[in-house]
């Protein structure tokens, strides 16, 4: 949420008329049985103020950065948790399982690390449908139980790949490479994109 100092300046001088038993738009005192010269009441008032001056001063709330996460360590992975699953399932599927197997403050195993990982060991290729990228499995990829199957979504049909079990336990094999590799970097995406 975006803080315009402006207008909490402007709502800090109504608090401070009202801790002050003025009234904000006449700029006349208030009664004395008024609620607003309760003392309780009053003093909550200076210290909205005093917060609201606070705010001011330092240009708006600041959240506190978060920490960043520690890169994504295999070593941390307990693997022999993992769930292979007899139906084929979709590659977002896969890293979902892994990224509960990993403590909180580590970074997510990205999907896209997967896949082109795979594209680079030709298991994946990429090819151009309706001006898109998408990755469709190679035959290499067919002898492992990495299959392409058509499904209808919100927007019409598209084709899932699917990874069989087999296919899962090649991933899982491999994800020393495509962490030792890099492809779960940061750095790779932007190099990738220059």
């Amino acid at each position: 949420m975006e803080i315009d100092v402006n207008l909490v300046a402007h709502a800090k001088n109504y608090i401070d008329d009202l801790a002050r038993g003025v009234n904000p738009f006449s700029k006349e005192s208030v009664d004395d049985n008024d609620i607003i010269n309760n003392v309780k009441i009053s003093r909550c008032l200076f210290y909205v103020s005093d917060i609201l001056e606070a705010v001011i001063e330092g240009g708006g709330i600041k959240k506190p950065k978060q920490p960043k996460p520690n890169p994504f360590d295999l070593q941390k992975l307990d693997l022999d948790h993992y769930e292979y699953s007899i139906r084929p399932v979709t590659i977002s599927v896969i890293a979902r399982k892994i990224n509960e197997l990993k403590p909180e403050n580590m970074e997510k195993l990205k999907v896209t690390a997967i896949t082109n990982w795979l594209v680079d060991v030709n298991m994946l290729t990429v090819v151009q449908v309706n001006g898109k990228n998408h990755k469709r499995p190679t035959a290499n990829a067919e002898s492992i139980g990495i299959t392409i199957e058509q499904r209808d979504g919100q927007y019409g049909p598209y084709y899932a790949v699917l990874y069989s079990e087999s296919a899962q336990h090649f991933i899982i094999d491999n994800l020393p490479a495509i962490i030792e590799g890099g492809y779960n970097e940061r750095q790779r995406k932007t190099a990738e994109q220059k």
